[in-house]
């Protein structure tokens, strides 16, 4: 009688840090999804800088142009462009239809960015369905607290119902980073985000990226006459808790998937 057989997996090669993408590429995410999200041209601008000195050859930055059939680089770079001409036309004639448009650009260049990150195959941290939407959360988040704060230092205090709409996006955001973290028990994404949920990283991540702005917009909420101070420091926190979440993910969870072999045993017959 035959015995039936299960293959284990032996670690050639364990998983190794990417060294590929290093702070540049943070200061292109994380500046180019606040620009999304923030709609300012000069910060969205410094985001693209960066991504061209990480390619290492900035002056070749426009033959990315010519690969928009493959890559989502390129897509990104060319939603940018688009996001800021829309911007600019909309500062030079305001018009709904100009507004609406660079809202959809913003939109797209976020989830691009997303993209290109959750195309790198290699990167068993990255590699997952829901990274556009963790980077389309981000840019909405980290853009509303540059509105909050920009709003709130022009004697401008935003109307309880945005701020309760930022608190709703707050929540979803955390929810959506929460099931990213245990997105699948495989024991290399395990390793792999370990980094992002214990010690300083979880505490500044949750705690002050998620947890201190949701408690400073409700109080908010509850006595306006506090408000400014709190949206001010929320919006600091909001925004410095996703350009550290995006660093931790990019240098600190990048590793390469490990390389592995199946070992089967060898079939023996009973007697």
């Amino acid at each position: 009688m035959a015995m039936t057989m299960t293959a284990r997996r032996m670690e050639m090669l364990p998983a190794q840090r990417q060294a590929l993408w290093g702070w540049p590429a943070v200061i292109n995410f994380a500046l180019g999804g606040l620009g999304a999200g923030w709609y300012v041209v000069a910060v969205l601008a410094a985001g693209f800088a960066a991504v061209a000195a990480e390619a290492g050859r900035p002056l070749r930055g426009p033959r990315v142009l010519t690969r928009l059939r493959t890559s989502w680089m390129s897509r990104e770079l060319l939603v940018g462009i688009v996001f800021v001409l829309l911007v600019a036309a909309d500062l030079a004639f305001p018009l709904r239809l100009h507004r609406a448009q660079a809202v959809v650009a913003a939109l797209l260049l976020a989830l691009a960015q997303g993209f290109i990150v959750r195309r790198a195959r290699g990167v068993t941290a990255w590699d997952v369905p829901i990274m556009p939407l963790l980077f389309l959360l981000s840019a909405l988040l980290s853009g509303a607290g540059a509105y909050l704060l920009v709003e709130t230092v022009a004697r401008r205090p935003p109307p309880p119902g945005l701020v309760a709409g930022v608190l709703a996006l707050l929540v979803l955001a955390f929810v959506a980073w929460a099931r990213y973290l245990v997105w699948t028990s495989e024991d290399s994404y395990a390793r792999a985000v370990a980094p992002l949920q214990r010690g300083r990283p979880a505490l500044i991540i949750d705690g002050a990226g998620y947890g201190l702005p949701l408690l400073l917009g409700l109080l908010t909420l509850a006595a306006p006459a506090v408000a400014p101070p709190l949206l001010l420091l929320a919006g600091a926190l909001l925004i410095s808790g996703q350009v550290y979440a995006k660093a931790r993910l990019l240098l600190a969870a990048g590793h390469l998937r490990p390389i592995t072999l199946a070992i089967i045993p060898s079939r023996r017959r009973s007697s």
